[in-house]
């Protein structure tokens, strides 16, 4: 899941101090993301504390913007990039059809025994072809799935999630289907090891056949070092003034789980809690508009907070002075593998939390004993909440408890030790090769 608070592009995080073990292991890592990368499990996973530990990479994204191609060099990493022009003719079809051609080029390249290790995420089809590159050259090739791509998309044609003609949701039907039958019995048992967001997601893709033991459940985790509430200066806002607070990480402040969190203040101000609701993310004029009509409807105007996107600091200033923090979570087929983001970040910041039912968050709210698990309903939350408000010295020990839990097991520090432990079984088993770059492409341009 991506994090609202960490969606600013980090294309360089400051580096991390560490021993270099994986000094001159170049990796490919080939990804569907956004081009500068903004989710924190490449920027801060890999872009920063891997790379710190000497890891070289070269990426292949999907770049954000409109541009010609190119290699962009930054320190240890190369950022391959194709052509994209979307106001030209075909303009989308056209930067697909380069995409691939570099792809294949890469893959030629990977082959030919020009890396140490092959990574390839939520590309599932592409992780074939990858996969032989890598037999023929004998590199490793692993697969990171952190998030089951395929059947997402036969969901969305199934129940019309993303609207669309019916010859195209049955074309996404075909896909979907035979893609996963491909994926599951063709690309994952080439593939060296699996990597998983969780390890419900490492039970149901073994149901598939992949033994237990090819599969590494890396979830979502938070840098410490930018999650430190001793850095962060809580804000000061008369609208707060001597009332109960919570906050919570809006990716769409018009979904379902916004609205239970609406639910939830609704019920707490009927209960006779003076209290206000802050929804920290990007809000469109459009939807405040809409929001706010609800808002009134409800009696709840002047109750909620609309933040607007914030630059992450300006965010974990609202965190850290609310009293209590919510993630309320869908536990639909999809989701239930998911590893929620905004919920670590929460404990990151000593904030005690209310999460609704849900794999991850049974575990990391139940293992830390930073808050109270819930049922999926604004009411069920709205109870959590009123024993949080209502003893305030338990609210604020249960969310020191967080801090000390994610250290120890959701830092990315520390999930940087699993995935180095990962790759460095492969790289015992490889032979030792001399790897060598086209001159092109040794340094940047001057």
């Amino acid at each position: 899941m991506v994090s609202m608070a960490a969606r600013e592009p980090q294309t360089n995080p400051s580096p991390v101090p560490a021993q270099k073990s994986l000094a001159g292991v170049r990796v490919l890592f080939v990804a569907p993301d956004d081009y500068p990368a903004f989710r924190v499990d490449l920027t801060e996973l890999f872009s920063n504390h891997l790379v710190a530990r000497g890891l070289e990479i070269d990426w292949s994204l999907r770049p954000y913007q409109d541009g010609p191609a190119r290699i962009d060099h930054h320190g240890a990493e190369r950022f391959y990039v194709a052509h994209r022009d979307r106001s030209a003719r075909f303009g989308g079809l056209r930067y697909r059809m380069a995409e691939n051609w570099l792809r294949l080029k890469l893959a030629w390249k990977a082959a030919r025994g020009r890396y140490d290790l092959i990574q390839v995420r939520d590309q599932p089809l592409w992780a074939i072809t990858y996969a032989v590159a890598g037999k023929i050259s004998g590199t490793p090739c692993l697969f990171w799935m952190s998030y089951p791509v395929l059947e997402a998309r036969l969901r969305n044609a199934l129940r019309n999630l993303v609207p669309m003609s019916w010859p195209s949701r049955l074309i996404r039907m075909g896909y979907a289907i035979v893609g996963s039958f491909l994926f599951y019995k063709v690309a994952l048992p080439l593939c060296g090891h699996v990597i998983v967001q969780s390890k419900r997601m490492r039970d149901r893709v073994g149901f598939h056949g992949i033994p237990m033991e090819k599969m590494t459940p890396v979830p979502m985790g938070v840098s410490t070092e930018r999650f430190n509430p001793d850095l962060v200066q809580p804000v000061d806002d008369p609208r707060l003034a001597g009332k109960k607070s919570m906050a919570y990480m809006a990716a769409d402040v018009l979904s379902m789980m916004t609205r239970l969190t609406i639910d939830a203040l609704a019920a707490l101000v009927a209960d006779g809690h003076d209290a206000v609701l802050v929804l920290i993310g990007a809000v469109s004029d459009t939807e405040r508009e809409k929001l706010n009509a609800q808002l009134r409807e409800l009696g709840l105007f002047d109750r909620v907070i609309l933040t607007g996107r914030l630059p992450l600091p300006e965010a974990l200033a609202w965190v850290k002075r609310v009293d209590v923090c919510l993630s309320p979570f869908m536990m639909d087929w999809a989701e239930q593998v998911a590893t929620p983001t905004k919920l670590v970040e929460y404990l990151a910041m000593g904030r005690p939390v209310v999460g609704t039912v849900h794999y991850d968050q049974n575990e990391v709210i139940n293992g830390s004993g930073a808050g109270f698990v819930t049922a999926y309903s604004g009411e069920a939350i709205a109870e959590g909440v009123a024993r949080l408000f209502d003893d305030p010295a338990r609210a604020e020990a249960m969310g020191a408890k967080g801090i000390l839990w994610i250290r120890a097991n959701r830092d990315y520090a520390r999930l940087a030790d699993i995935v180095e432990e990962v790759y460095s079984r492969f790289l015992r088993k490889r032979p030792i090769v001399a790897i060598e770059d086209d001159a092109a492409e040794r340094a940047p341009p001057s």
